[in-house]
């Protein structure tokens, strides 16, 4: 009997193999379910699963994952779905360890130095061809000011806690200010918290959640790496590692400001 039974669509993958086990994941976003598959030849998958009406779409990651194939190690995708109202996600499991729980042995890089020269590697991938920019600085920008428009008591709130000494028009004409320029912008991951970067025996295996990824600036990823050490962590000493791995001096304070700024009034 197949522990923790799941009902998968019949054509999402070939099951000539037999199902013996499925494991609920814990970590991942609230409104998706997330699962281990263990077959009888000894292979495993993740399957990603979540309804159609809900934030976002699998699509997304699955396109990313195609595109970023054989560039950075990321998961393989194995087969997407829509069936019923859901959207279903396959792809290869990755051994290893999140980042956030890495706990550095004798011999290996400290977890900052690692997710810097983990994020040197993303942002040096070649943006000539590709298809996905919607999180460029200027795409930020638009879809603040769709909220100052469209959701203005509730921005005016966010600024009234966050940013008490400023005004609307002043952190707009700060984003405009500092945004990246476009010979500036690189590929990015999207969401690079130390949660979706797969370490294994000391070194990255992969990066995932990639659903996000794209042009952007460096800083996108940088802020909100800070922000997962300092903020979801608690492992401020690994931001000095970070940017030593990474291969700067110091952090540009404008450019975090930028994306602080956008975290914010995205509400």
């Amino acid at each position: 009997m197949i522990k923790n039974q799941l009902l998968l669509p019949s054509k999402l993958m070939d099951l000539s193999q037999k199902l013996i086990k499925t494991t609920i994941i814990e970590k991942g976003r609230d409104y998706q379910s997330l699962y281990m598959l263990e077959f009888s030849n000894s292979l495993k998958y993740v399957l990603k699963e979540k309804n159609v009406e809900d934030s976002g779409s699998l699509m997304d990651e699955a396109e990313r994952l195609k595109w970023v194939n054989g560039i950075i190690p990321a998961p393989k995708v194995i087969s997407y779905q829509v069936e019923n109202g859901k959207e279903y996600l396959v792809m290869t499991y990755i051994e290893g360890c999140a980042a956030e729980e890495y706990q550095q042995e004798e011999g290996q890089k400290s977890l900052g130095y690692i997710l810097g020269e983990g994020l040197r590697t993303i942002h040096n991938v070649p943006i000539n061809n590709c298809p996905f920019d919607d999180f460029s600085p200027k795409k930020l920008i638009d879809l603040v000011r769709k909220n100052i428009k469209e959701r203005k008591d509730e921005v005016i709130n966010v600024v009234n806690n966050v940013f008490p000494n400023y005004t609307i028009e002043q952190l707009t004409d700060l984003l405009e200010m500092n945004k990246a320029s476009e010979e500036e912008l690189v590929f990015t991951h999207g969401d690079y918290g130390s949660g979706n970067v797969m370490i294994n025996k000391g070194r990255i295996e992969a990066f995932i959640d990639l659903g996000g990824a794209g042009i952007s600036d460096a800083y996108y990823d940088i802020y909100y790496l800070v922000k997962s050490l300092t903020y979801y962590t608690d492992r401020k000493e690994e931001v000095e590692e970070f940017i030593k791995g990474y291969g700067i001096s110091e952090l540009d304070e404008d450019r975090m400001k930028f994306h602080q700024i956008i975290d914010a009034l995205l509400l």
